[in-house]
């Protein structure tokens, strides 16, 4: 019993002294990494079968105001653009101002360059 305690104490000790150490991850090029890596790439490869959900990514660029989301579903892929809130274009049209951005409008996805 008392090696049992002096052994919990000797650990407790060395996780405070070193608790980066235990818990950082795993470095990037380990087996384990690897194979998540491969597994996660193989599964975005593949299109959702038809009982799961639809896959959401953004397809313009990041800093763009007008965004474009792709959908990937099992029965195709489609995208919905979002117009710039702050367009006068979009503000000076018949139905412009907030009422005119609730809904985006969904088409066929542009071909990236």
């Amino acid at each position: 019993q008392q090696a049992l305690r002096a052994v919990g104490a000797i650990d407790r000790q060395l996780r405070a002294e070193h608790r980066q150490a235990l818990t950082s991850a795993p470095p990037a090029d380990s087996t384990g990494a690897r194979l998540s890596r491969g597994i996660a790439a193989a599964h975005e490869a593949v299109g959702p079968k038809w009982f799961e959900a639809a896959r959401i990514e953004l397809f313009s660029a990041p800093n763009d105001p007008k965004r474009i989301y792709k959908v990937i579903t099992a029965f195709g892929e489609y995208c919905l653009f979002y117009p710039d809130k702050a367009s006068m274009s979009g503000n000076s049209a018949a139905k412009g101002g907030r009422d005119s951005f609730g809904q985006p409008t969904m088409s066929s996805c542009p071909q990236r360059f």
